[in-house]
């Protein structure tokens, strides 16, 4: 039987994106080397960032980082089209980042998310 075959547990969503930001992390990739934690509750992914752990200060961290939207990068193991993107949209409906200290870097929801990466879905996050 496949992971595919029944609805993602807690324990499985948060390892998808734990590995996600762990790879991001592994090619060079400063901001998911922030990464502290991965929660999930209720439908909602959060993803809290350290920039201590990156060896950046702060504001080079989030100022330098490619995406306004920090969702748009944690996000992706939810956003495409492929078996884990929509087997994990089946539970995760949003995607959120913020700082150690809880203040927010980017929401989205998986609806927008799939829109984005593919350019269909639903684009309003409804």
């Amino acid at each position: 039987m496949s992971k595919f075959s029944s609805p993602p547990t807690d324990v499985q969503i948060i390892e998808a994106f734990t590995t996600y930001a762990a790879e991001r992390a592994n090619a060079g990739v400063m901001i998911a080397k922030a990464v502290a934690e991965v929660e999930y509750d209720n439908g909602k992914v959060s993803v809290i960032l350290d920039p201590a752990r990156s060896g950046a200060e702060y504001w080079a961290l989030i100022e330098t980082s490619a995406y306004e939207n920090l969702a748009d990068l944690f996000g992706a193991p939810a956003a495409f089209n492929n078996q884990d993107g929509i087997w994990l949209r089946g539970c995760v409906s949003h995607v959120e980042v913020r700082d150690i200290d809880g203040r927010p870097l980017g929401s989205r929801s998986t609806g927008e998310l799939n829109h984005l990466a593919t350019g269909r879905g639903d684009r309003t996050g409804g």
